[in-house]
């Protein structure tokens, strides 16, 4: 891969709102990811090259091989997160979902229609 087309799929990419069945995630400032490049595994290396963006907080722990490819994987980790943590009832969390509950909480709301 070029220098050039690297540094395209490892520039920050913003995420303003995420589809939701009938309503839309809606982020108050634009969540910002910047993907990195996974490293080859030394036993099983391999000339495909990966990339991912891990924000644990959030519950996003995602790779792909196209920049596309891993903004739909974003978006898809967000949706989860957002049925799996925020839209469940607080005593039916633990305190590191609920953490995540909060913090999505904080930078996002999600909008009908």
């Amino acid at each position: 891969m070029s220098r050039t087309n690297e540094t395209g799929l490892l520039a920050p990419f913003e995420i303003w709102e995420v589809m939701l069945d009938n309503s839309t995630i809606k982020f108050h400032q634009p969540l910002v990811l910047t993907p990195q490049r996974v490293p080859d595994d030394p036993e099983e290396p391999s000339d495909r090259e990966y990339w991912q963006i891990i924000r644990p907080e959030l519950a996003i722990d995602v790779f792909a091989e196209t920049r596309d490819d891993l903004i739909e994987a974003v978006h898809s980790a967000i949706r989860i997160a957002w049925r799996l943590f925020v839209q469940v009832p607080d005593d039916r969390l633990i305190p590191e979902t609920k953490k995540i509950q909060r913090n999505y909480l904080a930078i996002a709301e999600a909008v009908d229609g």
